[in-house]
C-alpha cells in the first residue's frame, strides 16, 4: 500500500491540491500522535502503521477506544471542532503515513466549499464513533480469546503482512487486561495454530482461523468503513 484510502477515493484534481499540504512521515512504534489533553496540532493519514486512541482510567490503568489505519484518519476530534481530546493516539505497528498540519486542514478541507475529503472524513467519523461504542461492548460481552482474536485481524487486515511487533504487555493495555491474562490467551492462540510469538515478534499463521475464532463484533465493525467508500474497503486494498 502506498496510500491511504481517504486520500486515494479523492479525484485526481483534488488529491493534487491538496498535495502541497501532505506530508510524508514515518511513524514509530509507540509515538504519541495526539496526547491527552494537549492541542491537536497535526493530523495523519496511515498507509501501513497501525494507531490506537486509548482512554486513561482513574486506577492509572488504559484500555483501547479506537483503532486506526489505512481506511482513516487521526484527528477526528479536530475536525469535531475540539482542538485537545481526553484520550491519546499513540502508533501501535510503525509504518508511514502522510501527516497534515492542523491549521492546514482547517482551511484546505473542512472550510472548503464542497470539499470531497471533507465528505469522506464525515462518512469515516460516523464509522469510528459506531466502533467505538461497538468496542466497549465487546470488552464487557466477550471472551479475551473472541477479542484477541478479533483485535489481532483487525491489526492483520490494515498492515496487510503476517508478522510485526508488539509486546504482551501492550497488548494487555489495549484490551483492557493484565499481562498474565493476555499471555494466557496467546498462548492458546499459539497452540491452536493461530499465531506464533516470541520476544516481541508476533506472526499470523492462519488469519481464516483467527476470523473465525474473532467475536462477531469484527465483521460488524469493518462493516462500518465499507460504508465510507462503498465498497468493501479490503477490496480497495487489494487494488493499490
Amino acid at each position: 500500500m502506498t496510500e491511504n484510502l481517504l486520500l486515494a477515493t479523492l479525484p485526481r484534481e483534488e488529491r493534487r491540491r491538496l498535495d502541497p499540504f501532505l506530508e510524508p512521515v514515518e511513524m514509530s512504534l509507540y509515538d504519541v500522535l495526539i496526547e491527552a489533553n494537549e492541542p491537536i496540532t497535526d493530523l495523519y493519514f496511515p498507509f501501513d502503521a497501525i494507531t490506537s486512541t486509548v482512554q486513561e482510567l482513574p486506577d492509572g490503568a488504559t484500555i483501547e477506544t479506537g483503532l486506526m489505519g489505512v481506511e482513516g484518519l487521526i484527528g477526528i476530534q479536530f475536525w469535531l471542532h475540539s482542538n485537545t481530546t481526553p484520550t491519546r493516539t499513540l502508533v501501535q505497528v510503525a509504518g508511514r503515513g502522510h501527516r497534515m498540519r492542523a491549521e492546514d486542514f482547517r482551511r484546505e478541507v473542512m472550510e472548503k466549499v464542497e470539499s470531497p475529503l471533507n465528505d469522506l472524513v464525515a462518512r469515516y467519523v460516523h464509522a469510528f464513533l459506531v466502533i467505538t461504542s461497538t468496542i466497549a461492548a465487546c470488552n464487557r460481552l466477550h471472551t479475551i480469546d473472541e477479542r484477541l482474536c478479533r483485535w489481532l485481524k483487525l491489526t492483520h487486515n490494515r498492515v496487510r503482512r503476517n508478522e510485526f511487533y508488539i509486546r504482551h504487555d501492550f497488548l494487555a493495555q489495549m484490551l483492557g487486561v493484565h499481562r498474565p491474562t493476555v499471555s494466557i490467551a496467546a498462548n492458546i492462540l499459539q497452540k491452536a495454530g493461530l499465531i506464533s510469538y516470541s520476544r516481541g515478534n508476533l506472526r499470523i499463521l492462519d488469519p481464516e482461523g483467527l476470523a473465525e475464532g474473532a467475536c462477531e463484533c469484527l465483521e460488524l465493525m469493518e462493516a462500518q468503513f465499507d460504508g465510507i467508500f462503498d465498497r468493501p474497503w479490503r477490496e480497495l486494498v487489494e487494488e493499490e
